[in-house]
């Protein structure tokens, strides 16, 4: 099958170049480097015109040339720079490749290109993405219209199989989705009804007691628990009609509160109030996936409607000249309504902050350097800032627990510390308060260790276009930060770059989900078959490993 694919993707072709004139075309450098090739579509080899071509710098990823294919289907990249790059094809319709890609989950293969070169025979042949369609019905088989149907995957996140978004799309009148674009491979489909002010409906309980009436969120094909969930396998191309997925309806409540804002004290109007619930497994969060209102009255009272039993975070927003404020309050909805919320919207904390080099400062692209922190609560909040000079100020920033990381920064440096108010962390968070100061002292190294080699089958040929996975020994596996990856070029070869100090293994797989090797069980098999190899800073290290055989497969259930 591996030879199967890499006939595919890359089959020598011949074509004839078009005619330019001395004079119009200015003398090529010594070392500059061209690829030439074509898209065709998988069955039939018909010439794909309008796919877009792109090229992108392995070492810095602003660095990128586009280019599209003519009305037969080829395409030219001209005065290029040797080095190592990711080529990638994309048409609407068409499932996006990378060069080497032996399946559309693989990480495909880092381009090489050397002093000169001219690459004139690439082919991609592009495989047609795949639709699931279906309706989306009551308990009576009644139409639910306007319901947020989700194809979801598995993937990795932080050691732990999560589910992730493909595609979305919104029922029409007749309860009818498409989702379309994507990828062979296995999904799960979601549904959510959305209840408002509009279509909700009440019923009737004992004592003259009155309710409201929702629907619970559910997975294909009608169970609001995703381990109960059944997968849908799709083919390149292939549409699977009919997909019914059923929502049963479940008492809901209401729940009621008041926004103070503390902000402005002209009027507590404008506020978006949103319950997001909490724990949904998902790798992802939209705070439009929970019930919500707008805060209308200058008193700031608000109510939501047709709220599900479960653990939410109540989150109220308020926007004013581009800034955002917000207040979180969690919450339980159990068997009944719930009064007296209170959301407190008050201005954000300001953090200042320096950073401080180890080693000669070494930046990427266009020289300048960011620092952005996230929210390590489900709900995850955000804030970055421009470094100027060596000083940086992140603004309105709300109370939480936050991880600190730095963008600009050259391939070859890593994050060595974070303090924060005189404290180091030994994991980049640092925790904001109100009433509590404290600055943020950031050092970076740009004396990371590189680790350079080949990756070979069981038979000494080269393993193009599969994962090389630098892990860090076990006292350290939950700091993700340490974890490097890289993908092997089309001769085999990787470079991983901006390695912290430490003792690792490294590892190769023939095949191998992303982010895997983050979880404890599915690494422990594997132990014997890592290479280790500790590193200090500055150093660099060649090693040559042979791809670890797995077997392939997704896990049945969510």
């Amino acid at each position: 099958m591996k030879a199967l694919w890499a006939l595919l993707l890359l089959c020598p072709m011949a074509y004839p170049a078009t005619a330019q004139s001395p004079k119009a075309t200015p003398a090529p450098r010594k070392d500059e480097c061209s690829i030439a090739g074509m898209v065709v579509k998988l069955a039939g080899s018909e010439p794909l015109k309008k796919a877009t071509v792109q090229l992108a710098s392995a070492d810095d990823r602003t660095r990128s040339i586009t280019t599209s294919t003519d009305a037969g289907g080829r395409f030219q990249l001209k005065g290029l720079d040797p080095g190592r790059y990711s080529l990638t094809v994309m048409r609407n319709g068409f499932v996006a490749q990378e060069y080497g890609q032996k399946t559309p989950n693989d990480p495909g293969s880092a381009l090489s290109l050397r002093p000169g070169q001219d690459i004139k025979d690439m082919l991609f042949r592009m495989i047609p993405s795949a639709v699931i369609a279906g309706r989306v019905v009551d308990e009576e088989g009644e139409a639910l219209p306007w319901t947020e149907v989700n194809a979801l995957r598995q993937m990795y996140s932080e050691g732990k199989r999560k589910l992730s978004m493909e595609t979305t799309a919104t029922t029409n009148d007749l309860g009818e989705y498409r989702l379309f674009g994507l990828p062979p491979g296995r999904y799960f489909v979601s549904a959510t009804y959305r209840i408002d002010a509009f279509n909700r409906t009440t019923i009737q309980l004992a004592a003259g007691e009155s309710a409201e009436q929702g629907y619970a969120p559910a997975y294909y094909p009608g169970s609001p628990d995703p381990a109960k969930a059944v997968a849908l396998t799709i083919k390149a191309g292939e549409e699977i009609p009919s997909v019914e997925i059923l929502l049963r309806p479940l008492t809901a409540f209401t729940v009621r509160g008041r926004v103070y804002n503390m902000v402005s004290k002209r009027s507590n109007a404008g506020v978006m109030v949103h319950l997001v619930p909490r724990n949904t497994g998902l790798a992802w969060w939209n705070i439009q996936g929970g019930a919500q209102a707008n805060v209308e009255n200058q008193d700031g009272m608000f109510e939501i409607h047709a709220v599900l039993p479960g653990s939410y975070t109540a989150l109220a927003y308020w926007f004013e000249e581009g800034k955002r404020y917000w207040a979180r309050q969690v919450l339980e909805v159990g068997n009944a309504d719930v009064d007296g919320v209170v959301l407190t919207i008050a201005p954000g904390i300001s953090v200042s902050g320096r950073i401080q080099w180890e080693g000669q400062p070494s930046l990427a692209g266009r020289g300048e350097l960011s620092v952005f922190v996230r929210g390590t609560e489900s709900e995850r909040s955000d804030a970055s800032a421009q470094v100027t000079g060596d000083a940086f100020t992140l603004k309105d920033v709300p109370e939480g627990v936050y991880r600190l990381n730095v963008f600009g920064q050259s391939q070859d440096c890593f994050l060595k510390s974070v303090r924060f108010g005189g404290t180091e962390s030994l994991d980049n968070t640092f925790s904001v308060r109100r009433g509590v100061e404290g600055a943020l002292e950031v050092t970076l190294s740009s004396r990371g260790a590189r680790i350079q080699g080949a990756v070979a089958d069981a038979d000494s040929l080269p393993e193009a276009g599969v994962w090389v996975v630098l892990v860090p020994d076990e006292p350290r596996r939950n700091q993700f930060w340490l974890y490097r990856a890289g993908n092997t070029d089309q001769y085999g070869r990787f470079d991983l770059h901006g390695i912290a100090p430490g003792s690792y293994k490294l590892f190769s797989w023939e095949k191998v989900e992303r982010y895997s090797w983050e979880d404890p069980d599915f690494l422990g098999p594997f132990e014997d078959k890592g290479e280790r190899i500790s590193v200090q800073e500055g150093e660099s290290k060649s090693v040559d490993l042979v791809a670890i055989r797995t077997a392939s497969g997704e896990q049945q259930k969510p």
